[in-house]
Formats: structure tokens, C-alpha cells, sequence
């Protein structure tokens, strides 16, 4: 009596398909992550030299030095990364005395998206981020 060879399925090409479909939301997922840490970092920067800009002009004798002395400091303290212009807007509570108020910097950055795959986060292709502080007038 001869015996039957025992016929294998094969099932290769299975690992082949589930990696076709999982592959591109890995990468997606992976990408968004990516670019929320850069998101997050960047943010993180603009406020730590908006602060450091109010900081500077705090101890300013006149409106122009004060405008001066922040706009200066924020470009001094600004990353090479950041290669687009920051928008630096200052305001007093008190203009017609400006040393017996607060101050305050707003400063705006329009960051570019890391990464292609994640523009759909954003409506032109950039993350506007902003960044505020206010301190007293010494």
C-alpha cells in the first residue's frame, strides 16, 4: 500500500498581507508622533525666549529701549531650526506710563510640518504656534 504525500498548506503569503495592511497605519502612527514631539519641543523653545525677551525688557528706561532690548533677546535666544521670522507684539497696561504696569510679549511662529505624511494635521502645511507672558514692570 503506498502512502499519500501529506499536502502542507502554505501559508506565507499571509504574514506578507497582514504586513501590507498594518505597515502604513504603523508608519502614520509612528510619523504623528514624530511630529507632535517636534510640535511639543518647538513650543516648549518659543516660550522660554518669550519669557527671557519679557525679562529683558523689564528693566528698560523707555518704550523704545524696552521693544529693543525683548526683540533682541527673543532673536538672540531663537534656535537655528527656527529659520522662519518670529512676530514679536508688546503691550503695556499702562501706556502713558509704561515702567507703573505689566508688560506683555506675544510672541507668534508659524512652524512647518517634520514630516509629509502628517500636513493633514494642519490647514496649510504649518503649525501656527503662539506664545504669551506678562510680568510686572520693575
Amino acid at each position: 500500500m503506498e502512502e499519500k504525500p501529506i499536502r502542507r498548506r502554505r501559508e506565507g503569503g499571509q504574514s506578507v498581507v497582514e504586513l501590507a495592511l498594518t505597515l502604513p497605519l504603523l508608519v502614520l502612527l509612528i510619523c504623528g508622533m514624530i511630529e507632535m514631539g517636534w510640535l511639543a519641543s518647538t513650543r516648549l523653545v518659543l516660550d522660554n525666549i518669550t519669557r527671557e525677551g519679557v525679562r529683558a525688557g523689564i528693566v528698560a528706561t523707555s518704550t523704545s529701549a524696552c521693544t529693543t532690548n525683548v526683540t533682541t533677546r527673543i532673536n538672540e535666544m531663537k534656535p537655528d531650526y527656527m529659520t522662519s521670522t518670529i512676530t514679536v507684539t508688546i503691550t503695556y497696561s499702562n501706556p502713558s506710563n509704561f515702567q507703573d504696569g505689566d508688560i506683555t510679549v506675544v510672541t507668534t511662529y508659524n512652524l512647518p510640518t517634520l514630516t509629509p505624511l502628517t500636513t493633514f494635521l494642519t490647514t496649510d502645511g504649518t503649525f501656527h504656534l503662539q506664545s504669551e507672558c506678562t510680568m510686572k514692570m520693575s
